[in-house]
C-alpha cells in the first residue's frame, strides 16, 4: 500500500533541501578554489583573450570542463559524507583549512596581493596539518562543535555558490562574446598580383635596444649582421619611443599616433587612447600605413607576434599570419582540446607540489610530464620564433607583396638562445645578450634570402625596436634576470632608445642621424618613401629634421 501523499511530500522536501544546499556549498568551495583558474575568461578586461591566437572554444571549454568537473566531484563527496562522524569532519576541516591557500592563489591572479613563497608554503602545510589532526584525533564528542562550524560556514558558502553560478553565466557570456572577438576575418584582396618595382620590408625586432646593439655592447658579443647593415644604412642614434608596451606601440606606429593604452572590446574591436589628446577612440584600420600602402599600389602582408594583426588589420592586409603561444593556465592556442583541459590541472599540481620544491617535487614534475614554468614560457617563445621565422622567409620569397611587416619576438626576454653553442635553450642562464645574438642571426637570414632573390639592393629595409630593453620596468625584478643582464645593463640602468635603422634602395654608404627622432613618425616616413619624397640618405636627413 503506497504511503499517503503528505508523507511523500515531506520525504521529498527532506531530501531536496539538503541536496540543493549541498550543491550550493560545493559550488561555493569550487568558486573559492578555482576562481583563479577561470579568472582570464571572466575578467572584464579581455587582454588574455585578445592575445589568444587560437579558436575561442579551445580557450573557454577547457576552463568550463575543469570548473564543472571539480564542482560535480565535490558535490558527490559532500553528499557522500553528509552523516556526522570522523569522515565528514575530516573532509570539512580539510576543505576549510585549504581555503586560505586557494584564496591566496586567486588574490595573486587578480594582482591584489603577492603572497611570499614562504607564506604560501605555510598556508598549505597548515591545511595538511589541520586535516591530519582531525582525522587522527577525532572523538564523537567533537561532533556537535564540528556540525556548528559546518552549519555556519555553509551559509557563507551558499552565497559564494550563488556567486559561482553568476561566474558560470559570465563564462558562457564571455565565450559567446569571444566567438566574435576571436573570429578570423576575411582579408583585403588586391585586384592584381603585380610585382612592385620597389619593395618595403619593415622589420620590428621586439625590445631591440640601440645602446645594446651599437653603443655599449656587452664585451665579447659579436653582431656581424647589425654591423654590416650599419655600413650601408642610416642609423638613428636618438630614436624616442612613445610607449614601452608592444600592444600600444604597434597600433600607434600603424596610425602615426602616440597611443599609450588599448582597450580591446568584443563589440568595437579595439579602442585606443591617444596620449596627446587624452581621448579614447576606435582603432581605424583604414587610417593606417597599410591603407596608405594599398593606395600607393602595394600589396600588403604581415607576419607578426603577440598582437592579433589578422583581426585588427584584416581590411587592409592581403596576407596575414600571427602567433602568440605564451600560455594561460598552461593552455596554448595550438594545443588540442584535451591538452588544454589538462593544462589547469597540471598548473594546480605544480602549485600544490611547488610549495615544497625538492627531490619529490622534481620527481613528480618529471613523472607527470609537467614542465617548470620558466621552461614552459621559454619553450613557447622558442616555438613562436621558429614558426614566425619560417613564415617570414616564405613571405620574403613571394615578391608580389610590396609592403611587408615582420614582427619577431627577439631579443625580447626571456632568454631562449645560447650564443656560445648556437642552439636554442630553456636554461636560466640565457640572457638578453644571447637573444640579441639570435636577433643578429635572424637579420642575417633575412638579408641572405633577399640577396639570393635579388631584392636586397632594390628594397627599402627598416629595422627597429618597438621599444628598448625594459631593464627596470620589467626584467630586473623578475625571475629571468641573469648576471650577464646585470653586466650588460650596467646594474640595470635603463636606456629608452630603441634601435632604428633605415636602408634605402641601392644605398651603399653609412649615415647617422643624431638629432632626437620620435618613432611615432614612422608612418610619415613610410609615406614619404612610398611617394618618392625620400630617395637618398641626404633626403632622409633633411626629412628627419622637419619631422615632428
Amino acid at each position: 500500500m503506497p504511503p499517503p501523499q503528505g508523507t511523500l511530500d515531506s520525504i521529498a522536501k527532506s531530501h531536496v533541501k539538503p541536496l540543493v544546499r549541498t550543491i550550493l556549498v560545493a559550488m561555493g568551495f569550487t568558486t573559492l578554489y578555482l576562481l583563479w583558474v577561470i579568472k582570464p575568461a571572466v575578467e572584464p578586461q579581455v587582454y588574455t583573450r585578445y592575445h589568444w591566437s587560437g579558436p575561442a572554444h579551445n580557450f573557454f571549454l577547457p576552463l568550463a570542463i575543469n570548473f564543472l568537473a571539480f564542482w560535480f566531484l565535490l558535490t558527490l563527496l559532500l553528499f557522500a559524507t553528509r552523516t556526522p562522524g570522523r569522515l565528514r569532519a575530516t573532509v570539512w576541516v580539510g576543505l576549510l583549512s585549504f581555503t586560505p591557500w586557494f584564496v591566496g592563489q586567486t588574490l595573486n591572479a587578480l594582482d591584489l596581493t603577492s603572497n611570499p613563497h614562504q607564506l604560501n608554503r605555510l598556508l598549505f602545510l597548515l591545511g595538511i596539518l589541520a586535516t591530519l589532526v582531525m582525522a587522527l584525533l577525532w572523538r564523537p564528542s567533537l561532533a556537535p562543535r564540528v556540525e556548528r562550524v559546518i552549519d555556519k560556514t555553509s551559509t557563507v558558502l551558499v552565497f559564494a555558490g550563488l556567486f559561482g553560478f553568476f561566474m558560470l553565466c559570465q563564462l558562457g557570456f564571455r565565450s559567446w562574446q569571444a566567438s566574435r572577438l576571436m573570429d578570423t576575418f576575411p582579408l583585403h584582396a588586391a585586384a592584381t598580383a603585380t610585382i612592385p618595382p620597389h619593395r618595403i620590408i619593415w622589420i620590428v625586432l621586439d625590445e631591440l635596444s640601440y645602446e645594446q646593439t651599437y653603443e655599449h655592447r656587452l664585451p665579447g658579443l659579436k653582431l656581424p649582421a647589425f654591423d654590416s647593415l650599419a655600413t650601408t644604412a642610416t642609423v638613428f642614434s636618438q630614436a624616442q619611443p612613445f610607449d614601452i608596451f608592444t600592444q600600444n606601440v604597434l597600433p600607434g606606429l600603424f596610425a602615426g599616433q602616440p597611443f599609450d593604452q588599448i582597450r580591446p572590446t568584443p563589440t568595437e574591436g579595439l579602442s585606443v587612447h591617444n596620449e596627446a589628446t587624452g581621448k579614447w577612440h576606435t582603432f581605424q584600420q583604414h587610417d593606417t600605413v597599410f591603407n596608405d600602402a594599398l593606395n600607393a599600389g602595394y600589396r600588403t602582408a604581415v607576419v607578426g607576434w603577440y598582437n592579433p594583426y589578422c583581426r585588427i588589420l584584416a581590411a587592409v592586409v592581403d596576407s596575414c599570419y600571427w602567433a602568440y603561444r605564451v600560455p594561460s593556465n598552461l593552455m596554448e592556442p595550438s594545443n588540442t582540446l584535451l591538452s588544454n583541459t589538462l593544462g589547469p590541472i597540471k598548473l594546480l599540481t605544480w602549485r600544490i607540489l611547488g610549495v615544497a620544491p625538492g627531490p619529490v617535487f622534481f620527481y613528480f614534475m618529471n613523472r607527470l610530464n609537467i614542465p617548470l614554468p620558466k621552461v614552459f614560457l621559454r619553450q613557447s617563445q622558442i616555438d613562436d620564433y621558429m614558426d614566425l621565422d619560417a613564415r617570414s622567409q616564405e613571405l620574403l620569397r613571394d615578391r608580389s607583396y610590396g609592403f611587408v611587416l615582420l614582427h619577431l619576438p627577439i631579443p625580447h626576454p626571456w632568454g631562449i638562445y645560447d650564443r656560445r653553442t648556437g642552439n636554442f635553450t630553456t636554461a636560466n642562464s640565457s640572457s638578453y645578450s644571447d637573444n640579441l645574438a639570435l636577433a643578429d642571426k635572424c637579420l642575417a637570414g633575412i638579408r641572405q634570402t633577399l640577396e639570393q632573390t635579388g631584392q636586397w639592393d632594390s628594397s627599402t629595409v627598416i629595422v627597429m625596436g618597438d621599444h628598448s630593453w625594459r631593464t627596470k620596468q620589467e626584467w630586473k625584478t623578475s625571475g629571468f634576470w641573469t648576471h650577464e643582464d646585470e653586466l650588460a645593463s650596467h646594474g640595470g640602468q635603463y636606456d629608452p632608445r630603441p634601435a632604428y635603422i633605415v636602408k634605402l634602395p641601392n644605398q651603399t654608404t653609412a649615415a647617422r642621424i643624431d638629432i632626437p627622432y620620435h618613432t611615432v613618425n614612422t608612418r610619415k616616413l613610410f609615406d614619404a618613401i612610398m611617394t618618392r619624397q625620400i630617395n637618398t640618405p641626404n633626403d632622409l636627413a633633411t626629412w628627419a629634421q622637419t619631422a615632428h
